[in-house]
């Protein structure tokens, strides 16, 4: 039988919205407008790809979907958190996101900052309430989440995004695009199987398989975004500034062949995982 992608992820962000959901605060909780700004930023749309990597790895370890919910909602959570503050003036300056309006330019910069401050210490919070089925699951969930998000992870990788993004090099494209993007997909894959009890070896082919994952994903994301240069706008930083369409997209593909290659022999069903990866490299050929 042919494995439906486009309904495994419709499923898979059904499961997830729910749980989300009821992480957030609750509609008017005091102060209200942050209650809104928060839930604005989640509720916006998104296709939750990084909480369907959580649940599909703790499967793929061994493990089910439900051992890995509150994970996963925690790296959405945190995913969020990235994006207000990637939206605001001091960084992007984008006025929309998805077709709507970013937190910023709804409610101000001011609360843009705090909304983005609230979401990220709420994703710590949710990961702590992950049900411990051996003792210290919990402090390592937490540890790898704040590695993955922190100054050698997504801020690193945001820092030198900015710094270079009128002058980007090969190595400088290699280390945005593996912390700003690919240490949360690492993240969201490492959470899930340690949630479900993985083994130290399904680990490292689980980890292995979401780096090729996030590297392919801000490959194509380039690609797919390509756009006509500007003069008013900030300069984007991106694979295309050092390399032509068609190296970007050899880029991309030996990113997919890893990535998929390093899911050989896992206990659990990894046909989503590899349906996934094969997936986003067909939107650029």
């Amino acid at each position: 039988m042919t494995f439906d992608l486009n309904r495994y992820l419709a499923e898979r962000k059904l499961t997830v919205e729910e749980p989300l959901l009821s992480c957030l605060p609750a509609a008017g909780a005091r102060p209200a407008l942050l209650a809104e700004a928060m839930r604005h930023a989640v509720l916006s749309g998104g296709k939750r790809l990084r909480p369907i990597l959580c649940l599909a790895s703790a499967e793929a370890a061994g493990g089910t979907a439900a051992d890995a919910l509150l994970p996963a909602c925690a790296v959405e959570l945190l995913h969020t958190y990235t994006l207000v503050h990637d939206d605001l003036p001091c960084m992007d300056d984008d006025l929309l996101r998805r077709g709507q309006p970013t937190v910023h330019a709804k409610y101000g910069e001011a609360l843009g900052v705090l909304t983005g401050d609230a979401l990220q210490t709420l994703a710590f919070e949710t990961l702590a309430r992950t049900p411990e089925g051996r003792p210290g699951t919990v402090a390592r969930l937490v540890a790898e989440l704040a590695a993955a998000a922190g100054a050698a992870g997504v801020v690193a990788g945001q820092v030198e995004d900015i710094r270079f993004a009128d002058a980007p090099t090969r190595d400088v494209i290699d280390y945005v695009f593996r912390h700003k993007t690919a240490d949360l997909f690492r993240a969201a894959a490492r959470l899930g199987a340690i949630a479900a009890g993985a083994s130290e070896k399904d680990l490292t082919q689980l980890s292995a398989f979401a780096d090729g994952l996030g590297f392919a994903f801000q490959i194509i994301d380039d690609l797919l975004d390509a756009r006509a240069a500007q003069s008013d706008t900030k300069p984007e930083l991106s694979c295309l500034d050092i390399m032509t369409a068609a190296e970007a997209r050899d880029w991309a593909a030996q990113h997919t062949r890893r990535a998929v290659e390093a899911l050989a022999g896992l206990p659990g069903d990894t046909v989503p995982l590899a349906a996934l990866a094969r997936d986003m490299l067909q939107r650029i050929f």
